[in-house]
């Protein structure tokens, strides 16, 4: 028996089989890019394991989707199914495997067992499978899933291969994670420092940002109004980066997005057994949010009984975790937003008076973007660039008619719908420059805001000027020029409509 184990087959056989191992740790050490790690780590386990094709999942840790990131030798149809309908931890086979945190090894007519609940796996004609949990830091953060269409003789060997792999994949899962959360943090930090995220010349968001700078010191409660789109969000993180809890949490949640069963669990957490499901101590969004901002966007939206508990944690920075009589004591500071009149759900018995004193300690107006349409231009070039990279185009202007149209647009959905239509633009472009026919009909049509708009000379002169400069590009000494005026009565005009000089 020990002279079999030391032929020089042996000594090949197991020197390879270390050698599979060395490759893959090595590969998963070498790049922090996880899809091209988990790619390259797949392809190795096909080849070495003799199978016909496989996929790596990994667990989102928020949604608990299985997002399939590596998948290789698949249909198109069950690669297709497999990132268009996502299974979650629990569901289909490799959700299984990651709750229940076990192996599955099915020696033959995989097809047919019953776990596999997509249909498209079970067309795929699987005989051979085998499903293994990805596990770093004590949890399961992903599944490795091999198949073969054709019988297939396992070999043990390979198999503790396969396991012992797992490892530093899972390591590599969580690795990539950690840094793509602390990337994500560094450039969010880096936006907002300094308003460099918000993007405004207009004198209505001058006179924001002016308030705006002078919050961030203060730990007093403030309340965001404006309509949706408007940037509410985008505000409250200005105002956190930018305070000296930035480098404390700033959790967001919207509270209409949430079902107002669980809204209350979500802001609070619960402890284990405090209703059907809850098996385990859950830290809610506010003691996540420890030492830093909390935004609470569409705060209308919370229910009388939850506005009491928002209540008590403004005025004493404690609350009860759902199931528990004992409080958590916290220090977050509150930014609400709100898209509707409070002062009226208040007078109509919808909104607790109380509370809403207690949020409306300061007061940040946001205006519509019909309101502040010098910063159209703005965001219209900061759209198109911000798309140009993601699409991979090269828009490098806007024609004079369709810059027409974006200005003169009503945007009833404000930021938001115009990032959406820019974004559809540069999907229809086909030069290097945007017009108005890659404008969609409802933006190019006829006006139905015409009736309510100011159509007094000095508005229509207010506006052609703008225009102008638009053109200009903000240069006035070209936009004089263009408009047939001395510069000095362009200065005049402007200092007269209150432009930004």
């Amino acid at each position: 028996m020990v002279g079999r184990r030391s032929t020089p087959q042996a000594l090949e056989k197991q020197n390879k089989k270390l050698s599979i191992l060395y490759d893959i740790a090595l590969t998963v050490g070498k790049s922090l890019d996880l899809g091209a790690i988990l790619d390259d780590v797949l392809r190795m386990i096909l080849d070495f394991m003799g199978v016909d094709a496989g996929v790596i999942y990994v667990i989102n840790d928020v949604t608990l989707e299985m997002i399939p990131v590596a998948f290789k030798n698949l249909s198109g149809e069950v690669v297709r199914n497999l990132c268009e309908k996502k299974v979650r931890v629990g569901e289909c086979m490799c959700g299984n495997i990651a709750q229940c945190d076990q192996e599955v090894i099915i020696l033959e007519k995989a097809s047919e067992d019953t776990r596999f609940t997509r249909e498209v796996l079970r067309r795929e004609g699987m005989e051979f499978y085998a499903g293994l949990p990805l596990r770093a830091k004590g949890k399961v953060v992903g599944v490795l899933c091999t198949i073969t269409h054709a019988p297939y003789l396992l070999d043990r060997e390979l198999l503790d291969i396969l396991r012992a792999a797992t490892q530093p994949i899972g390591l590599a899962i969580e690795n990539a994670r950690i840094f793509e959360n602390i990337r994500r943090e560094a450039e969010v930090s880096l936006r907002y420092h300094d308003f460099q995220g918000i993007i405004a010349n207009s004198p209505r968001m001058a006179e924001v940002l002016r308030v705006v700078r002078k919050v961030t010191g203060v730990t007093s409660s403030i309340l965001i109004c404006g309509e949706s789109g408007t940037g509410k969000e985008l505000i409250a993180r200005a105002i956190h980066f930018n305070s000296l809890r930035k480098d404390k949490p700033f959790v967001a949640v919207n509270c209409a997005a949430i079902p107002e069963t669980l809204l209350e669990s979500e802001l609070f957490g619960y402890t284990k057994g405090a209703f059907t499901g809850a098996n385990a101590d859950k830290m809610g969004l506010f003691e996540a949010g420890d030492g830093g901002t909390v935004f609470l966007d569409e705060v209308e939206a919370m229910s009388k009984g939850l506005q009491v508990k928002l209540l008590r944690a403004l005025q004493d920075g404690t609350f009860l975790k759902v199931g528990s009589p004992r409080p958590v004591s916290v220090d977050v500071r509150i930014i609400a937003a709100t898209n509707q009149d409070l002062e009226e759900a208040v007078k109509s018995k919808l909104f607790r008076e109380d509370l809403f004193y207690r949020l409306n300690v300061i007061k940040i107006p946001l205006p519509p973007l019909r309101e502040r349409v010098e910063d159209i231009s703005l965001l219209v070039r900061f759209f198109i660039n911000k798309f140009n990279k993601k699409m991979g185009k090269n828009i490098r202007r806007v024609s004079e008619d369709a810059m027409d149209v974006l200005i003169n647009h009503g945007w009833p959905g404000n930021i938001r719908e115009l990032e959406h239509v820019i974004e559809r633009a540069l999907v229809i472009a086909e030069s290097d420059e945007l017009t108005r026919e890659d404008l969609p009909a409802e933006i190019t049509g006829a006006d139905s805001n015409n009736a309510k708009r100011n159509w007094t000379l000095e508005s229509m002169e207010r506006e052609h000027i703008l225009k102008v400069l638009n053109i200009a590009q903000g240069n006035k000494k070209k936009a004089s020029g263009l408009l047939g005026l001395d510069p000095a009565t362009l200065w005049r005009k402007l200092k007269k409509y209150q432009f930004l000089l």
